[in-house]
Parts: structure tokens; C-alpha cells; sequence
């Protein structure tokens, strides 16, 4: 019947009735601690939703106080949290946090978010920073619904501290999270700070007719139009959307009436000023009243706070007649046994245990005597002592009698043989009317005295009977905890031992025994990922993945070489199930000084084992005397692009054997393995004749050698060369090898040539200042700090700009944009370049639409490589998508030579078929291909050219094609060719035009026609 009680009770609704109902309940009933706390629980809660916070933090703090140590378990959280909540209410900040982190200590792992909730809780109401709180617990495992309501606190904070760039990656999480898109005025609201207009707009415009959020987008929308100057579209807002003003909130309304206030004064609309005016000033008297009375309501609430008082809990008193009560008594001492941790001392259990007897019954004293120690605990009012017997005392007592005999005793004092008290050694005095005596079989004898007198003995037997097998368990337990513990030490010195540096590893921990941490300099528990933040980055993933594989299953055994704390560790690891859980084991050794001296025996060795060819370090050693000599320092280069043909193997063979060529050939000089596949020679002379005829007669050589290893392969060798001191007299060994490699490389991109090269110093000096511009150029685009100018395209027969072609100028230096390309190209950076360069003109498309709301036609010069890139198209097309600019206003001049398979003429199409003009520098590729225009440079005072250029432009016009003819550069010129009937020209007699200016250029005319 009370279990169906206390279900009704649960389940009333917050009232002064139900109060009441409750706390008769409470009054008038016996119950277990877990019953009382349960009903108690929802009674604190039913009062703080009634908003009696009073009553619930004074008898949540009194039950506190008496009852502190059943509040262990996880059922309590609820009760700490009721009490946390209402220390918020009356400002009790520092009982709130204590009860934060009680409910934080009792929650499990899985739920712990709950509590720190209940941090950022406190943090807002103290008004303390909690972003860093909200970030953190996103990061944990938590219900959706939570992790929304976090995440838009979160992006309230990013907008006040103006991170865009955070909010928007937040929203982006929010969306896959948010099924009712209740994200969306947030992510209007974060467009519309981050000033993305257009973005907002879009957005705006695709829920203007959703039923949920079309007021919101109406709302953005307004305030867009309003920037804009968009007055008419603005107005139509107003006019779609009025008539829903009066469901929306107060907030809303005053913005909304503001903005349109402001929207009418501008286009001087007195009746729709007046009538707005009226409506804001009702609506904020309405609010002010509002606000008053909440106040007042507020501040009756917590004058007339209820107060009551609960009594303690009842301590049920035993009859004769309550067998079956006793049995459940038992059962939950039995239970609340074993929820004691186990790593309590003995006498801790075993008040703790007696406590919780308190609860079901009152004695006098109760005492335990522990055979193994010959230790006395005595139990009396919450507090245990504990005394040491010696043989003699106890051995003719009570206890003695029952430990020699293993009878149970129970009686009036004056029955017993022994009729002292075991407690003063004295004989019982009136206090102690009757004793109960039971043998713990063989570890030890529990007893009771008790202050009245019983005429029953059963009516308490079989109850103490029960206590005394939860004891003999408790110390069975014991005896076996202590046996284990001998066990684990011994293990444990010799996981501690300095014999050995050894690892343990779970899961969720790692514990380094002394020499371990000693040997890594770490801490004993070091996290993993502390750990190996402190690998090199290349040993990181595969560490990971040799961990993962051992936590899979027990009985896997792994090796791992990685450096650490600048160490050169050997690590071995395998994994061992302990209980349902699979650890970890690693020895660490050091071999760092192995390392060391392997290092040192490889640096001092001169001749390189795989060739047999002296090496780097003996060149390195040589270096200064031969720098000291006359003589040439040559660097040839194998032909390594055989490498993917035939594997590492037979290229090395092959390399070896054109060492040893070489080696043979120059017999009067020095042969080097450099690196991979280089060889370094010295010949002892320097003289040009002399030096060029020993190169020559090499190649003829080398050319004509049939090969062992690989039949059908040459060496093909490539050879730099020093004369020195002839064209350098560098001291540095390393400045010279970089000579040699300078122009080693500067040979290799000639794409005819000789098969060698001598060093000159201006190869050093263009190889340094290309180096600079490319630096410059990477940072230029890293920082946008390059600018775009145009030349002007004149339309002769109409005297006006047919087209602006743009050019990219670096402001901060001197040089001309071909040079800069050609750079780029060598560098192999051409390709972004170009991109960064159609980006700019893109937006400068944009900007000028947004000042002007003009559009103008502009080439831009690619080049060849570029244009046939298979990236080039989808490039192209998904910017004009970005910027919305139409694809009619973009050409493209390409630049370069033939372009010679068919293959690419589907990629054209595509371009051409969007509306993007496409025009060539090539003649070839104007009559092979569909491009719009052909652009050539002019040849001055040449009568064949005139001839050819007359021709070549009814040629073209017959094909639908323009033929542009650039690099005119004076007036007579350009009438000579308006004379020929050439419609196009370009060149240094019209003047280039800055970006900015033609932008002001344009925005000028706009004005004047407005005018």
C-alpha cells in the first residue's frame, strides 16, 4: 500500500493542496531513506515551481546537514540540483556553487553535461564569462535539443564580441541539428551584422512566403531595402506585410515601426509618418506599464514567500509481529553493504553500516571484535572507536566464550559466565539490560547491548542474526581484499622498480611507473594526446594506428621507434585484457646514444657504400684545399626521369655504373657522389679550351658507352661548370655548390641547347631576383596588395572604347607585367596568378554594378597553358556564379602559340556556348577554332604587312571574326589603318586607365545622366 501511496504523490500536480497532502505523508509515515528522499525530492520541486525558493533551500540545506551521508548515490543529483537553483533565486552564490559541484560528483560520465549546465547557469547569474563553458560542453556527447539551445546562446555571444566567421560556422552546425529550422532568424540576423547584404537578401527573399519565418525575412529585408535606398521595394513591403503586425511581439513591433518611421520621413509621407508614430508611442506606454507591474508582481512573490516545517525521519521501532518487516531490512542492509566503496578502511565501513542501521533501529552499543588483528570497533551515536585487545583481556569474556565455541549468547547480563562489560572491563552496569552475542564463524564475534529489557529474545534474533552475516561477509571481504593487496604490491614494486621503465594504458588513462617518467620527463598520468603532441608530426598517425590495433583484442604485441623530448625511443607495447577492459603494457628503452653513435660513424665515413664512389663528406672535407687550387668544379646530373620506368633498384645499378664511367674517364681528376643521382668532379685545370675539350670528349664517351644493366638506355648526362677562380673566387663551399645547382637547373629548362653549361654570375643574379619577385608575388595575392589597370580598346568607325582589356601591376615594383608572367610561369605559379587576376576583375565587376549599376565589357588575357588546364572551365563558370556578373561582359585573349588537338574543342565549346567571348594572339588557332577575335601586334612602315593585315580582316569578317591590331603607337599609324578599313586598335597612343579611376570615369557619366 505506501509503494501505491507514494506513486499517487508523485504524480499530483503543484498546488498548496497537493503541499499539504505531501507533507501529512512525510509526517505520519515510516519509510526508508531512498522512499523519504524520493517523496522529499518532489516536494522540493513542487515548491520551487510555486516559486517558494525560500522553503526549498533552508529544509533542502537542514535535510543536508542531517543526511549528508546518504547523498551519494545517483539518485541525489535531482535533490542537489533543486537546492542549487534555488540558491540562484535568493542570491546564495557560493551555496550554489557547492551544490553545483556536489550534483556534478554523483551525475555519471555520460550525464555530466547536466551539471555543467548548471555552471553556465551560475556564470550568467554572477555575471562571469562562460563562452569558454558553451564551447566546451558542445564539444561533449549531448541530446540535440540541448546542443541547440547551447549552440544559439553561443552565437548570441559571437555576435556581441563581432566574430562573424565563428557564427557562420556554428549555423552551419545548427542546420544539420535544427529539423524546424529555428536557426534561420539567427542566420539572417548574423548576415546582416557581417554586412553580407546580398547574401541576406537571397536568403531573405527564399522564406518571404514561409508561414513560420516570412516576418523575420520581411524584417531583414526592410532593413536591406532601407540601406540600399531601395525606398519603393521597401514600401511594398510594408503594404504585403502590415496587416500581420498585430501578431507579432512587442520587440519586433518597435524595430519594425522604427525602421518604417525612418522609411517614410525619407520619401516625406506624413500620413504614414503620423500613423506609425502613434502606434510606437502606445505600444512602448503599454510596455513601460508592462514592465512596472512585473516588478511589482516580482516583489510581492518574495515578500509572501510559504514556510514550513518538515519533521525528521521516522525511526521505525520493531515488534514481535514484524518478521517479514525485518526481512526487508535486512535485504537493504545487505544492498547499502555493498554500495560501501571498497576502498574504505574497515572501521569506515563499518560506521558507515551502523548509521545506516540507526535508521531501522536504536541499541546502546554495537560491537565488533576481528579475530585476524585482535581488533575491538565499538559503535555508539555516529561515531566508532577502535582499540587494540590483547589475548588476555578478551579470552575469558564474552567474546572469548563464543569464539571457542562459535554459540550464539542472548540474555540478561547476570545469565552470562562472564559478566563484564568487554568495553570498560568492568561489570555491566544498570544501563545495559540485555546482550546479544554471535560468532562471525571463525573471524570474529559481533555483540549488541541494549538500554531496555527484552522478555522476547526472538523479537530482535533474527534481525541481529542477519547483521551479524553481513559482517562476516564484510570482514570475509576483507581478509580477501588484504590478501590481494600483498599480491598487488608485490606487482606493484615491480612495476615501480628502476629495473625496467614500463607503461600501463587504458582507454581513458595512462600511469608511468618511476623510471618511466624519469627516462620521458613526464608526469605519471600524462594524457595521450599530451603525449604525443610531442612526437615529430610524420610519427603521429602511425602511433595512433598501432594503439587502435592493440585495443582491438588482448594478445597482440607491437614494436614502435619514434622520437621523444628529443630521445630516440624504442617502445614495446602488448595488450592485456584486465576484466572486460584491454590494456596496454609498454617497456620503454632508450636508444638514443645507439643512434648517436651510428650518426657519428655514418658522418665520419667517406666513401658512399652503394657506389663505392668517395662521398658528400669527404668532398665536404676536400673542399678547402681545392677551393685553395686551380681547377674546375663540374656537377653532372643522371638522367633520373628513368626512375618510374624501371624502380629503384636497376636505376641505382644503373647510376652506380655511370659512376664508375665517369669515375674511369676522369682519371686525372676527382669523382664525388653528391647526391641521389649527382656526381660532383674536379679536374685540376681551368683554362676554357682546355675545360670545353675534356666536357666533349666526356659526352662522346658517355654517349657512345652501351650500358650493362639497362641495354637499351643512354646516361644522358647534363653538366654545370666552375672555372675557378676564374668566374667566382667564393670561399663558401655551399655558395658554390649552389652555383653549380643554379645553373645545372637553368640548363635543364633550356629546351635546346647544349648539354652543359659554364657558370656566369648574372645565372645567380636573375636566379636571386626572381626569387624575389615570386616572394613578392606570393605575398602580394596572400595580402590582395595587387592592382589592376586596363588598356583601352578603341572601335575606330565610332571613336569610342570597344572594349578594356585588364593587366595586372604590382605597385611596389618596377616591372613590366609580361616579365612578371614569365616569372610566374618559370616558378610555376602561373596558373594562380591567372586565376587571382580573372578574380580581380570579377570584382571589380561587382563593385562597379553595386556604385554605378553599370556593367562594362572586358578582356582578359590567359595564357595558353591556362586556358587548356582541365580545372580552367569549372573554375570560371562557378565564379560568375559567385559574383552573379553575366557572362556576356568577360573575354578571354589567349596567348600562345598553336594549339594542335581537337581534343579541346569540346572545352571551348562549353565556354563559348555560355556567352564568354574568347579571342587569340594565334592565326593557326583563329582559323581552327571558334574564337571571336584575332589579335595581332603592328609592324610599322611595312607595305606587305599592310597588305596582309587588309586581307586577313575580310578573311576574318567573313567568318564572323575581329581582328584587333595592337602596339599602335602613333597617330599616323592609326590613320593608316582606319585608311585599310581596320575597325580595332589598341596600343601606347591610347593612355592605360587605373582601376579606380575608371570606376570614377564611369560612376561620373552615370551622375551626369541621372542629371
Amino acid at each position: 500500500m505506501i509503494f501505491i501511496k507514494i506513486d499517487h504523490l508523485l504524480e499530483l500536480s503543484p498546488s498548496d493542496s497537493s503541499i499539504l497532502e505531501i507533507e501529512s505523508f512525510l509526517n505520519s509515515q515510516s519509510l526508508t531513506v531512498k522512499n523519504y528522499l524520493t517523496v522529499f525530492i518532489h516536494l522540493l520541486k513542487m515548491k520551487f515551481e510555486l516559486g517558494y525558493f525560500k522553503d526549498v533551500y533552508e529544509y533542502g540545506l537542514k535535510y543536508y546537514r542531517e543526511n549528508e551521508k546518504d547523498l551519494k548515490s545517483q539518485e541525489a543529483e535531482r535533490f542537489y540540483e533543486l537546492i542549487f537553483l534555488a540558491a540562484l533565486e535568493l542570491k546564495q552564490f557560493e551555496v550554489a556553487y557547492k551544490f553545483y559541484s556536489l550534483r556534478k560528483e554523483v551525475l555519471p560520465v555520460i550525464k555530466r553535461y547536466l551539471a555543467e549546465l548548471n555552471l553556465i547557469e551560475f556564470k550568467k547569474r554572477t555575471h562571469q564569462a562562460y563562452q569558454s563553458d558553451l564551447e566546451a560542453t558542445l564539444q561533449d556527447v549531448i541530446p540535440d535539443d540541448v546542443r541547440l539551445k547551447l549552440s544559439k546562446d553561443l552565437l548570441n555571444i559571437y555576435l556581441e564580441k563581432n566574430e562573424g566567421p565563428k557564427a557562420l560556422l556554428l549555423i552551419e552546425s545548427m542546420k544539420k541539428i535544427d529539423p524546424s529550422q529555428s536557426y534561420i532568424p539567427d542566420y539572417l540576423n548574423v548576415l546582416f551584422k557581417l554586412e553580407k547584404y546580398d547574401e541576406a537578401k537571397s536568403f531573405a527573399l527564399q522564406f518571404k512566403g514561409h508561414p513560420k519565418f516570412e516576418m523575420d525575412a520581411f524584417l531583414t529585408l526592410l532593413k536591406i531595402y532601407l540601406l540600399e535606398k531601395d525606398y519603393h521595394r521597401a514600401t511594398i513591403l510594408d503594404a504585403d506585410f502590415s496587416h500581420k503586425f498585430d501578431e507579432m511581439d512587442s520587440n519586433f513591433l518597435i524595430e519594425t515601426y522604427t525602421l518604417l518611421i525612418d522609411l517614410y520621413t525619407k520619401l516625406n509621407n506624413k500620413f504614414s509618418i503620423d500613423l506609425y508614430q502613434k502606434k510606437l508611442k502606445a505600444l512602448q506606454r503599454v510596455e513601460k506599464k508592462t514592465e512596472k507591474q512585473t516588478f511589482q508582481d516580482e516583489r510581492k512573490v518574495s515578500e509572501d514567500t510559504h514556510f514550513f516545517e518538515i519533521k525528521e525521519p521516522f525511526i521505525e521501532k520493531k515488534k514481535s509481529s514484524q518478521n517479514l518487516e525485518q526481512m526487508h531490512t535486512l535485504i537493504d542492509l545487505m544492498a547499502f553493504s555493498h554500495q560501501i566503496t571498497e576502498t574504505k578502511q574497515l572501521r569506515d565501513f563499518l560506521r558507515n553500516f551502523f548509521m545506516k542501521v540507526e535508521e531501522y533501529i536504536t541499541v546502546k552499543d554495537m560491537i565488533v571484535f576481528s579475530k585476524r588483528d585482535e581488533m575491538l570497533y565499538h559503535y555508539k551515536k555516529e561515531r566508532l572507536y577502535d582499540k587494540q585487545l590483547a589475548k588476555t583481556t578478551y579470552q575469558e569474556s564474552l567474546i572469548g566464550e563464543i569464539l571457542n565455541d562459535g554459540e550464539e549468547r542472548f540474555g540478561r547480563p547476570s545469565a552470562f559466565k562472564y559478566d563484564f562489560n568487554i568495553l570498560t572491563l568492568k561489570p555491566f552496569d544498570e544501563t545495559i539490560k540485555y546482550v546479544y552475542g554471535f560468532a562471525l564463524f571463525d573471524l570474529g564475534v559481533f555483540v549488541v547491548y541494549l538500554d531496555k529489557d527484552v522478555n522476547d529474545p526472538a523479537l530482535y534474533f533474527d534481525l541481529f542474526k542477519g547483521l551479524a552475516t553481513i559482517i562476516y561477509t564484510c570482514l570475509s571481504d576483507e581478509e580477501k581484499r588484504n590478501r590481494l593487496k600483498v599480491q598487488n604490491e608485490f606487482l606493484n614494486q615491480i612495476i615501480n622498480s628502476e629495473i625496467l621503465a614500463i607503461r600501463i594504458m587504458s582507454a581513458y588513462q595512462q600511469q608511468f611507473n618511476k623510471a618511466a617518467q624519469k627516462l620521458l620527463y613526464v608526469d605519471q598520468h600524462l594524457p595521450l594526446e599530451s603525449f604525443m603532441n610531442r612526437l615529430y608530426v610524420h610519427e603521429v598517425k602511425e602511433y595512433d594506428k598501432t594503439i587502435s590495433r592493440l585495443f582491438e583484442k588482448p594478445g597482440l604485441f607491437d614494436t614502435s621507434l619514434y622520437h621523444f623530448n628529443e630521445k630516440q625511443i624504442k617502445e614495446k607495447m602488448i595488450s592485456i585484457k584486465d576484466g572486460d577492459e584491454v590494456k596496454i603494457v609498454s617497456i620503454f628503452e632508450d636508444l638514443t646514444s645507439y643512434f648517436e653513435e651510428k650518426s657519428k660513424l655514418v658522418m665520419e665515413a667517406t666513401v658512399d657504400f652503394e657506389t663505392s664512389l668517395s662521398n658528400l663528406n669527404a668532398l665536404n672535407q676536400r673542399m678547402p684545399e681545392l677551393i685553395n687550387e686551380k681547377g674546375s668544379m663540374i656537377l653532372i646530373n643522371f638522367n633520373e626521369s628513368i626512375l618510374p620506368i624501371y624502380g629503384y633498384e636497376d636505376t641505382l645499378q644503373f647510376f652506380k655504373e655511370f659512376g664508375q664511367v665517369t669515375k674511369k674517364f676522369f682519371e686525372d681528376g676527382e669523382t664525388y657522389r653528391f647526391s641521389t643521382y649527382q656526381l660532383f668532379v674536379y679536374v685540376p685545370y681551368n683554362d676554357i679550351r682546355t675545360v670545353t675539350k675534356t666536357i666533349k670528349d666526356y659526352l662522346k664517351v658517355v654517349s657512345a658507352y652501351q650500358s650493362q644493366v639497362i641495354h637499351y638506355e643512354k646516361f644522358h648526362p647534363k653538366l654545370s661548370i666552375i672555372r675557378y677562380p676564374v668566374v667566382t673566387e667564393e670561399k663558401n663551399p655551399a655558395k658554390i655548390y649552389r652555383y653549380l645547382e643554379l645553373s645545372l637547373d637553368f640548363l635543364k629548362r633550356q629546351e635546346h641547347g647544349e648539354d652543359y653549361i659554364f657558370f656566369e654570375h648574372k645565372i645567380y643574379e636573375d636566379e636571386v631576383f626572381e626569387q624575389q619577385v615570386i616572394n613578392y608575388l606570393n605575398e602580394a595575392i596572400e595580402g590582395h596588395q595587387l592592382a589592376l589597370t586596363f588598356n583601352q580598346l578603341i572601335d575606330l568607325s565610332r571613336n569610342v572604347v570597344w572594349q578594356y582589356e585588364s593587366d595586372l601591376i604590382l605597385d611596389n615594383i618596377d616591372i613590366d607585367s609580361k616579365y612578371l608572367l614569365a616569372i610566374a610561369k618559370k616558378r610555376n605559379r602561373l596558373f594562380d596568378l591567372e586565376k587571382y587576376h580573372i578574380t580581380m576583375v570579377l570584382e571589380f565587376l561587382s563593385l562597379l554594378e553595386k556604385e554605378t549599376e553599370k556593367l562594362i565589357k572586358i578582356t582578359i588575357p590567359v595564357s595558353k597553358e591556362t586556358f587548356l588546364d582541365p580545372n580552367f572551365n569549372p573554375f570560371i563558370i562557378g565564379l560568375f556564379k559567385k559574383y552573379g556578373i553575366p557572362f556576356e561582359f568577360i573575354r578571354f585573349k589567349v596567348k600562345g602559340g598553336e594549339i594542335k588537338s581537337t581534343q579541346y574543342l569540346t572545352q571551348i565549346n562549353e565556354l563559348t556556348e555560355t556567352g564568354i567571348g574568347i579571342d587569340t594572339t594565334a592565326i593557326d588557332v583563329a582559323l581552327s577554332f571558334p574564337f571571336n577575335a584575332l589579335h595581332l601586334d603592328d609592324k610599322k612602315g611595312d607595305s606587305k604587312w599592310f597588305d596582309y593585315i587588309k586581307m586577313l580582316k575580310v578573311l576574318l569578317e567573313s567568318h564572323q571574326m575581329a581582328l584587333v591590331i595592337r602596339n599602335v603607337k602613333s597617330k599616323e599609324q592609326k590613320e593608316y589603318l582606319e585608311n585599310l578599313g581596320i575597325r580595332y586598335v589598341e596600343g601606347p597612343i591610347y593612355k592605360k586607365v587605373s582601376a579606380e579611376n575608371l570606376l570614377y570615369k564611369i560612376a561620373g557619366n552615370k551622375h551626369g545622366e541621372n542629371n
